[in-house]
């Protein structure tokens, strides 16, 4: 974190160099810091920080100016005409972080895998670029009555609606933080390093967005490697696909009953919430009541990582037992924890969202599935709370490019399930999809040994024969 605070103190400093001759440049400026490395054989690195200025709102000439913090990593003394962009998923996360957080052993794998020059960016709104949109004040929830959207949605709502006018107060258009004006971004952080073509690297929202560079600047792009991908019409996810996951995941356990169990809690659930005392911070006890939407939201959140899976069966079966001791400190977590997080996000999905078709699907769908609509709570409750910008239906529209894809999906991710990655690979002339088994939401893309010669086979385009892969088998708890 003070590491963190350093470098976005840093990047400040340089972005105030920047800004009093941001106006006369028709694209971006850079002012960058470079910082030497040393890799254990000897070799040297060099990391570059700074800001490319960007207006906030390209179709207006009048637009102000905002800063994107950069990163750039690369062997010292060599000039490459490619660099390899790394997008950052969320969306919010930071992806200047993805780079200036690695060690030298670290950065140097990166390069060597890579074969060539790094760079990433913070999106707009997100991490050391400014404005900053982020929310870091909790929103809390309720703790005396069972979780539901009737009872939380108006608070979330109050709270975006809040959120919203402090922003515009304060002069930033939040219509302007969508994914077609951060796809516009990665481009001018490319032109402004200086290369002719960039390897684009998303996972998640990511892949979201390079999805939509690659269909607003083709030619800049030679290559996609898109992770756990989300495509165009993704952002809002479908209850069966999710109903799929879980069930292969009960299998992949050892338990196929699991989804019956999960029915089973919840019906109870809904007749009668349950009470759990839970020790609070400090020691406090609190308590906390526990109904079925409780159980579904935080299921939907867990679902994207594999430690949370390993103790979904067994939390599962206690709760049906009657014991909920496990699942009450993450109720009460998640309660008085709960916030929006960040702005930019919610105007990157709210302005993507989903075409008409996708949501009355979700709709009809989420009357039987196993959580209901949770997975996209409270997003879809949300339109109305923050300034109304929506992509519209051209944009949702399937992407279709001739550019070179390699997509890699877990079989055990909920959030972009296999369906989306088949789905993104048929407007892709030349991509290959490899299911990575025993995958979530998340897994170590750079550092497995069964991903990686993947990777390096593809970004030196060498052909690839593997349609799967396996990663360890998650270690379910018993």
């Amino acid at each position: 974190m003070i590491a963190r605070h350093l470098l976005c103190t840093l990047l400040a400093v340089v972005a105030v160099t920047a800004a009093g001759r941001a106006s006369a440049a028709p694209v971006a400026i850079r002012q960058m810091q470079v910082r030497t490395m040393a890799a254990p054989d000897g070799r040297r690195m060099e990391m570059t920080t700074g800001y490319v200025t960007v207006p906030e709102q390209r179709t207006n000439a009048r637009a102000k100016r905002i800063e994107l913090a950069v990163v750039r990593l690369r062997w010292t003394g060599t000039e490459g005409s490619t660099a390899n962009m790394l997008l950052a998923g969320g969306p919010g996360d930071s992806g200047t972080r993805l780079v200036s957080g690695l060690g030298e052993r670290q950065a140097a794998s990166l390069l060597d895998l890579m074969g060539g020059d790094v760079i990433s960016f913070d999106q707009r709104g997100t991490g050391c670029s400014q404005p900053s949109l982020a929310l870091a004040e909790a929103t809390p929830l309720p703790l005396d009555a069972p979780g539901s959207t009737a009872a939380w949605l108006p608070r979330i709502k109050r709270a975006s609606r809040d959120a919203a006018a402090r922003f515009a107060a304060a002069g930033v258009r939040l219509a302007s933080y969508t994914t077609v004006e951060s796809a516009d971004d990665v481009d001018a952080v490319r032109r402004a390093f200086g290369y002719r073509q960039m390897n684009l690297w998303g996972r998640s929202y990511g892949s979201h967005l390079a999805l939509a560079t690659v269909r607003r600047h083709p030619g800049s792009v030679a290559r996609l490697i898109l992770v756990s991908p989300e495509g165009p019409d993704h952002t809002l996810k479908l209850p069966s696909q999710t109903d799929a996951v879980i069930r292969r995941i009960g299998e992949r356990a050892g338990v196929p009953r699991l989804p019956d169990t999960m029915r089973t809690v919840f019906e109870r659930l809904r007749r009668s919430p349950v009470t759990v005392t839970v020790a609070g911070p400090g020691g406090a006890q609190r308590q906390v009541t526990i109904g079925a939407f409780d159980l579904q939201w935080l299921t939907a959140q867990a679902l994207g990582d594999p430690r949370a899976l390993a103790t979904l069966p067994i939390t599962y079966r206690e709760m049906a037992a009657g014991d909920f001791n496990r699942i009450g400190p993450l109720a009460l977590a998640a309660r008085t924890r709960w916030g929006l997080g960040s702005a930019m996000k919610s105007m990157m999905d709210l302005a993507s969202y989903g075409s008409a078709a996708r949501r009355a699907r979700i709709r009809h769908e989420a009357r039987n599935a196993l959580l209901g609509n949770a997975m996209n709570f409270p997003t879809m409750g949300l339109r109305a709370a923050w300034p109304d910008v929506d992509l519209g239906g051209a944009y949702r529209r399937r992407i279709r490019s001739d550019v070179p894809a390699l997509l890699l999906v877990g079989d055990l991710d909920a959030r972009t399930p296999i369906e989306n990655a088949r789905e993104i690979a048929a407007g892709l002339s030349r991509s290959k999809l490899i299911i990575v088994e025993n995958g979530a939401h998340q897994f170590d893309l750079f550092g497995d040994p069964a991903i990686q010669p993947l990777l390096r086979d593809f970004v030196r385009d060498r052909p690839i024969a593997a349609e799967r892969v396996r990663l360890p088998a998650i270690l379910f708890q018993r």
